[in-house]
């Protein structure tokens, strides 16, 4: 089973297949979503199934700052939100999970994602999400998270192979939005630009790795569409992949004596485990050498490109 806990979380990834972002209709509220998230972190680029993912109840909520104090009715309500509020897929329809259960004893709830999602979370290849989930857990407003996630893609797609390239703008109509995020009725465009797109701009930037600015397109005196343009945002970023410093410091700061990664030393062929010392020096565990200062380089180095392809991170740590 896959245990997570609140030093591991904080810096798992989120991989999801571009449908889920474009095309999935959904209406979890912004705990529905955290809680998914987390679930959906605790895959492994390498897995070909899901299993049985356990979430520390503790955890979690020391994770989002809960600070819930009835923890039966928490846990039934995290599982009821994965288990009561489909997602819509062109004509498919989809529970998130397929079982919960909340295990009093332990504090603990086991969830199971629907196996029908497969293709969406499992050995992506192509045409998908990858963020970094510290970059939602501090956003208020399930809208603002999804908004998030499409200006991510946008931003990663338009960027990708053009590193030259500083921002990205795409546009959207209204009704796209209102339809994708299923914002009722009643919310005027008013609103909408009250409390989701305005919130957007202010939360990207005090706390994600991207920001982003709006304009509104008219048809008459409505309006019809939005041209959002998606910037960098390092100064705000949570994301500890963001820059090799980032990288560095953010070891540093909360992996001492952690295990970082087991494996040879490529000069003497001998098996070692990287780890950080507390005066912030990178080590090998296995010996207890520290590593000159050519050799620190070069290994904080293969460990930040390691952690960049999601060949290892923190999760996994």
């Amino acid at each position: 089973m896959n245990i997570v806990n609140v030093q591991e979380n904080k810096n798992n990834i989120v991989v999801k297949h571009q449908d889920l972002v474009h095309n999935a209709r959904y209406k979890l509220s912004e705990l529905g979503i955290k809680i998914l998230s987390v679930l959906i972190s605790m895959i492994k680029v390498s897995d070909t199934e899901f299993t049985e993912y356990v979430i520390q109840i503790k955890d979690f909520k020391e994770l989002i700052h809960s600070d819930s104090k009835n923890t039966y009715k928490y846990a039934h309500k995290l599982i009821s939100e994965l288990m009561s509020n489909p997602m819509q897929l062109g004509d498919e329809q989809f529970n998130w999970a397929s079982y919960g259960k909340y295990c009093k004893g332990d504090g603990v709830i086991i969830f199971e994602i629907h196996r029908l999602l497969k293709p969406y979370l499992l050995k992506l290849q192509k045409d998908f999400l990858q963020y970094n989930i510290t970059n939602i857990l501090p956003l208020k407003s399930a809208y603002v998270i999804r908004l998030y996630e499409l200006c991510k893609d946008h931003y990663s797609e338009g960027t990708r192979y053009k590193d030259s390239k500083t921002s990205v703008t795409f546009d959207i109509k209204v009704d796209k939005l209102r339809e994708l995020f299923e914002i009722p009725i009643t919310y005027k465009y008013n609103d909408i630009k009250r409390h989701v797109l305005d919130k957007a701009v202010k939360q990207f930037k005090d706390k994600t790795d991207i920001q982003i600015s709006y304009k509104e397109q008219k048809i008459g005196r409505k309006v019809d569409r939005l041209l959002i343009t998606v910037k960098d945002n390092n100064k705000g970023s949570n994301d500890y992949l963001s820059s090799q410093k980032a990288f560095i410091s953010y070891l540093r700061a909360n992996c001492v004596n952690v295990d970082l990664y087991k494996g040879k030393d490529k000069n003497t062929l001998k098996d070692m485990i990287l780890s950080i010392a507390p005066d912030g020096k990178i080590y090998d565990k296995k010996s207890s050498n520290d590593f000159n200062a050519k050799r620190s380089s070069e290994m904080w180095e293969a460990l930040y490109n390691l952690a960049k392809q999601g060949i290892i991170s923190i999760k996994e740590l």
